[in-house]
């Protein structure tokens, strides 16, 4: 039923018996389909047709549908179906919100919501013929039998509706085609699903790369946090005024504007891009706004205490000197030679890590630019039509040399002018009649006061302009020289057009030739054959391992562009699989396939057996020196002095340099690992053991000062404070977004978010979340 059939009051909606259509659910006759498809997917959840009872589904006319066929359509649309419980009552709902449904006078109305977007129709007449049974129903409505019947029939449709979760409508608060809940909102799968397809679009992003990436989650992250922020802005009463939305919006046209768009034009592109209606961007514009006033209020209290700021600096500022010496392998006993049996015990438990790695080859195609650069080109019009379109960009406006002086009423700018007109000497002019002379500057016609731009420009050069009034004042206006503005012409431009032009439309054609190749590979070509009728180079990297290395020792010479993502992805493949595409930083693609696998081997012993002695050897050194360690710190507890234990093993005992907090001295003696070990000691004198290369270090915290804050450089300060009111910021908000989650119920649905962005291999058991 349409809404103009609401209005003449005519050809109402109905079930015409059991066997014919309910027809045109639109909004306008013959192109309403688009209104029809989105009211039909709403209401999917009606679907009974697995009900026990006496259910039709509706053969129903569909009107134009975006997907798939027309009337036919639901042959092959499963999300969309009608119900019509007991077909001979003929009951068919028609959802309309316009307020023409109350003038409604004729009496087959059965129901009208209350906000009269709903209407049950009961038809009367039926291919011109009355009805008796709808007659005996609405003369029955008072008989308790029939209303028992209703009622019945009513429960069975719920309790079908939950036993069988159409479309997981009762799946934890989360529909089946609804991707997250906001308290009451519902993000649906296909919305959400238009605005994600949209930016893999623009990023010219695989799919299921960006999957891997994270970019889904990361996309519904923002849209729920967006929208948590509007509700709640909306709920505390924060609006925002048509004036300020006004100015925000002509700053957003501004670029457009001043690429020499008109205003309405300019309107018009934003509102295709975000494919919004004037009134529905406004409102977007206003709920934004809205909430980041409310995030600035909220953020606005996030400024760190001055204890804070000087704890922070006083840490930031500690200095501290450490007194070490260092143990090795040869400070202690020598270890035994170990027997035959010892060393093949040990090789046992390591012989894993001497195993002959995985060798493979791998082949990798690439497909740049220079792949599609002969395919690309640019017709001569096309070129002249780009522009004409920006012939804003290629113009330079006149300009002129103006001089002027504001007097405070007419009769002082007269006087001046009238001198000027003689001596041509405006700022003496001026200076004589009391005026506020401003010197001569090069202006276009856009940089003067309206009231002033139009005679100025219409002025030849050494004219003195009769006294004009504006809101500042009387001014006397002298044109002193004038440059004519000027259009490069198209063939001094073109070259530059024709290069932008074309690296939009090569990387586009590469894209689209990419994810052709790639469907070949996946259709069962293999890389060579893809490469050889596509005319691409390919590179074999012949037995390398999962680091690049040859088994020769030395790492492949290929020049190929990123080189550990090609390895990581041909190791991860089978014998004679090829990957997906991988796309590198200036746009090129490249698909490897892994040729051939040589499995990892394992090395005998006896072909080992050098490098199992000399790592037998350094682990007993490593194990003696860490009990070595332990015993010195149990005595350095007991009170034995630090210097007396470093001569009981013939050291000296050394010093650092006095350093500071994380940015060490490069002229001190200790490595990084060292300092690092010296700032986590508590007390001057206490001491810690650093493992080394085959070495222990016994290392003393001797002295530590803090720079008084006095003397603390102010630009540090200013940076302490800033980085802390900027964490205290952040965390903050969080803290704000997740009480909103669990005020507003947010949940979201992991599981729909798997099935529709997770390649099949990826596919787990992401639940709702």
């Amino acid at each position: 039923m349409h809404v103009f059939d609401v209005v003449v009051r005519s050809s109402f909606a109905g079930a015409d018996s059991p066997d014919r259509l309910i027809s045109n659910d639109g909004i306008f006759r013959g192109g309403g389909g688009r209104d029809g498809d989105l009211q039909l997917l709403a209401d999917h959840f009606i679907r009974l047709s697995c009900c026990s009872f006496a259910v039709q589904l509706a053969n129903t006319y569909d009107c134009h549908q975006s997907r798939s066929m027309s009337c036919l359509g639901f042959c092959c649309d499963s999300a969309v179906g009608l119900l019509v419980l007991l077909t001979t009552f003929g009951m068919a709902q028609d959802h309309i919100g316009t307020p023409q449904i109350f003038e409604h006078g004729r009496r087959n109305i059965a129901r009208v919501s209350a906000r009269g977007l709903v209407m049950a129709v009961l038809p009367t007449v039926v291919n011109g013929r009355p009805v008796p049974m709808l007659k005996q129903m609405r003369e029955g409505t008072k008989s308790a039998v029939l209303k028992l019947t209703l009622f019945g029939l009513l429960l069975l449709a719920m309790t079908g509706l939950a036993l069988m979760d159409v479309q997981g409508m009762f799946r934890n608060g989360v529909g089946g085609n609804t991707v997250a809940s906001i308290g009451r909102e519902k993000l649906a799968a296909i919305d959400f699903d238009r605005l994600v397809q949209s930016a893999l679009h623009e990023q010219h992003m695989k799919q299921s790369d960006a999957y891997r990436a994270g970019f889904p989650l990361q996309f519904l992250k923002q849209e729920i946090d967006s929208r948590l922020f509007m509700m709640a802005a909306n709920e505390l009463g924060i609006q925002v005024g048509d004036e300020v939305a006004a100015k925000q919006v002509k700053a957003m046209l501004a670029p457009l504007v001043e690429k020499g768009l008109s205003e309405k034009e300019a309107l018009q592109r934003v509102l295709q891009s975000y494919r919004l209606s004037e009134g529905q961007f406004v409102s977007m514009l206003k709920s934004q706004m809205a909430s980041q006033q409310l995030l600035g209020i909220i953020a606005s209290g996030a400024h760190a205490p001055k204890q804070l700021v000087d704890a922070s600096l006083a840490y930031r500022n500690e200095w501290r000197r450490g007194d070490y010496f260092t143990l090795t392998a040869d400070d202690l006993e020598a270890a035994k030679t170990p027997s035959e049996e010892e060393l093949k015990a040990f090789y046992t438990a390591v012989a894993r890590e001497y195993a002959l790695p995985e060798y493979r080859t791998l082949s990798v195609i690439t497909l740049d630019k220079k792949s599609v650069g002969d395919e690309v080109t640019i017709s001569n019009d096309k070129l002249r039509q780009v522009y004409e379109e920006n012939i804003s960009d290629y113009k330079t406006p006149e300009t002129r040399v103006i001089s002027q002086v504001v007097a405070a009423d007419e009769k002082t700018a007269l006087q001046i002018h009238d001198a000027a007109m003689i001596t041509k000497d405006l700022q003496k002019a001026a200076a004589a009649g009391k005026g506020n002379y401003i010197k001569s500057v090069a202006m276009t016609e856009a940089d003067m006061l309206a009231e002033l731009s139009k005679a100025a420009f219409a002025s030849p050069a050494g004219q003195v302009l009769a006294p004009i009034k504006t809101p500042l004042g009387w001014h006397v206006v002298y044109v002193e020289k004038i440059t004519p503005g000027v259009t490069k012409s198209f063939e001094s431009v073109k070259a530059v057009i024709e290069k932008d032009l074309l690296q939009d439309k090569v990387a586009t054609a590469l894209y689209e030739r990419a994810n052709k190749i790639d469907d070949e590979i996946g259709g069962g070509k293999t890389l060579s054959e893809v490469a050889k009728e596509n005319g691409l180079r390919i590179t074999v990297l012949e037995k390398i391992d999962a680091h690049g290395m040859g088994q020769n020792g030395k790492k492949s010479s290929a020049m190929l562009p990123l080189f550990d993502k090609i390895l990581e992805t041909g190791f991860g493949l089978h014998k004679g699989a090829a990957s997906p595409l991988i796309e590198t930083p200036d746009g090129a693609f490249m698909i490897v396939s892994a040729d051939d696998i040589v499995p990892s081997e394992q090395q005998s012993f006896d072909k080992v057996r050098a490098q199992i002695l000399a790592r037998w050897k350094t682990d007993r050194h490593v194990k003696a020196l860490s009990a070595k360690s332990a015993q010195i710190m149990d005595r350095l507890k007991q009170g034995e002095p630090f210097d007396k234990i470093a001569a009981g093993f013939k050291k000296s005992v050394q010093a650092t340099a006095l350093v500071k907090r994380a940015t060490p001295d490069a002229s001190t003696k200790a490595n990084d690992h060292l300092i690092e070990a010296l700032f986590s000691i508590d007390k001057v004198g206490h001491a810690t053991a650093v493992g080394g290369d085959n070495s222990v270090t016994l290392i003393r915290l001797a002295e530590r000062k803090v720079t008084p804050l006095k003397d603390i450089n102010k630009t540090e300060v200013n940076t302490v404070e800033a980085l802390l009111n900027r964490t205290l910021k952040q965390d903050l908000l969080e803290q704000y977004r997740l009480s909103l989650m669990d005020k507003y119920d947010v949940t979201v649905n992991g599981r729909l978010m798997s099935e529709m962005y997770a390649p099949k291999e990826d596919t787990g058991g992401n639940g709702d979340e």
